[in-house]
């Protein structure tokens, strides 16, 4: 999913969007937060036809996004699967792409390891965007 169909690019965001949207036809018995999850992963796997992705497995390729559930937003959720799908989860803690963290500690690193400048990539990304409107 990209920008120009969520507003986030928020996975968690559209996982919940999902359970809420299937939950007004189908109800909360049978759409559950670890069903959206499962729809998420295996589910957008089998619909791309593959078979080595959808699931942490020996043998299987993966990224892994872990987000901390100690906030805020999360006291009193007793379940980590309902209270990552409900409670908000916006910002990944640590997260692995081919093998490579990508984020760690809630900061973006480069494929050296070394975090990322947050503040030089938002300006660059804002000028860019400034010339695409620009045309």
């Amino acid at each position: 999913d990209g920008s120009a169909s969520n507003d986030a690019s928020n996975l968690i965001r559209e996982v919940r969007q999902a359970l809420y949207i299937q939950r007004l036809r189908y109800g909360s018995v049978d759409v559950t937060c670890a069903r959206v999850l499962d729809w998420a992963t295996r589910g957008s796997a089998a619909a791309l036809g593959r078979e080595d992705i959808g699931r942490i497995k020996v043998g299987k390729q993966a990224d892994l996004a872990m987000f901390r559930l100690d906030g805020l937003a999360f006291s009193g959720s007793h379940d980590p699967i309902p209270a990552l799908v409900l409670c908000g989860a916006e910002k990944a803690d640590r997260v692995m792409v081919a093998g490579q963290w990508r984020v760690l500690d809630g900061n973006a690193v480069g494929s050296n390891g070394v975090q990322l400048d947050k503040e030089a990539l938002i300006a660059a990304h804002q000028e860019e965007a400034r010339k695409l409107v620009a045309g």
